[in-house]
């Protein structure tokens, strides 16, 4: 069985109020949407703590609500703008902050649908363990658009939380031998390290993982 060993040395959260843009000069929080302030909100602290660091980007939805005002311009006509395009794609977020730092770190974008949280941990110990070095996680999303609702209709609020993720001990990520799928929200994983709770199920399609605490 393999036992993935980590270290989560810092994390930052917000979750449903309007996100702090204050250290956003105001030309770039001009380009973000809300998605992208909440994600600089809690990039940025950390950053400035640990320094530079591979960026692993993970949203279930992106710039949703900029793509679906795209499609409606152009059902109706209108021209977009190459630069509106560009602030649509799903990982300008990382890319804007990147182009902010000037960082030359690897980004990575994923999206895993309802399991974006075992997706981006996964991804982000890959690196770490590859790079023998810290990786910074960051979640991102917010409710899609109400034409999606049939189809989607979460997440209920916007959130960002970001992780700097290491090697070393205090907790570790281990298949289980159950299959089925288990939606964990992004945000439980603020819930696990706030609380004495012992333990997450993450699942997938076909794999299910335990996150604990490891044994003093």
């Amino acid at each position: 069985m393999t036992v993935l060993n980590f270290a989560i040395p810092a994390w930052q959260s917000w979750s449903g109020e309007q996100p702090d843009a204050a250290q956003i000069p105001a030309m770039l929080r001009r380009r973000l949407s809300m998605l992208g302030r909440a994600a600089f909100s809690v990039i940025e602290p950390l950053v400035a703590r640990y320094g530079p660091m591979p960026l692993v980007y993970v949203s279930r939805h992106g710039e949703c609500s900029r793509t679906l005002g795209l499609l409606q311009d152009l059902a109706n006509g209108e021209l977009i703008s190459p630069t509106a395009f560009g602030l649509s794609v799903h990982n300008s977020t990382a890319g804007l902050y990147s182009i902010h730092r000037g960082l030359t770190t690897g980004i990575t974008a994923l999206s895993g649908g309802p399991h974006n949280l075992l997706a981006g941990l996964l991804e982000a110990l890959g690196i770490a363990r590859q790079t023998d070095g810290q990786v910074l996680c960051v979640f991102s999303d917010e409710p899609p658009p109400p034409i999606y609702h049939l189809h989607v209709n979460q997440p209920s609020q916007p959130f960002a939380l970001a992780i700097v993720v290491a090697a070393g001990s205090g907790w570790q990520l281990q298949p289980e031998s159950r299959v089925d799928a288990l939606e964990a929200p992004v945000m439980s994983l603020v819930d696990l390290m706030e609380s004495a709770q012992a333990d997450l199920l993450l699942g997938s399609v076909g794999q299910v993982w335990r996150l604990s605490r490891t044994t003093p």
